[in-house]
């Protein structure tokens, strides 16, 4: 047993070197301009190229889907206590993405009363 007290593996196990080389680029070099220039724009770029979505974006598909759902329940003569049901669980998810996305993207509370206000917005 060897004795690497103090040593840094990223590989603690063989399960976890086994997972690592699964993935896309695996022992290929970084690109040159990773480091240089604007690194925030790069790291935009490298995140998009792997398909990464910040969590607000996510949440505003999902909230986008919901939105669709509603004018659905509208418009195929649900009650009026499941519409208030649709409405209330659209906005405890816009309360969520206000806190998560920046400032100027931020939306308001969806209300049955200007729901196609709405839907424009959150298309």
């Amino acid at each position: 047993m060897s004795n690497n007290k103090g040593k840094y593996d990223p590989y603690a196990s063989n399960e976890d070197l086994e997972e690592a080389k699964k993935l896309p680029g695996f022992g290929k070099p970084l690109p040159k301009n990773l480091f240089s220039g604007d690194i925030y724009s790069n790291f935009l770029k490298t995140a998009k190229d792997a398909g990464y979505l910040p969590p607000f974006v996510a949440l505003q598909k999902e909230i986008r889907n919901d939105m669709s759902k509603l004018l659905n329940a509208i418009e195929g003569g649900s009650t009026e206590e499941e519409i208030n049901h649709l409405i209330d669980e659209i906005n405890v998810k816009v309360k969520k993405y206000n806190i998560e996305c920046p400032s100027s993207m931020q939306k308001m509370l969806v209300s049955l009363e200007d729901i196609e206000l709405h839907t424009k917005i959150w298309k």
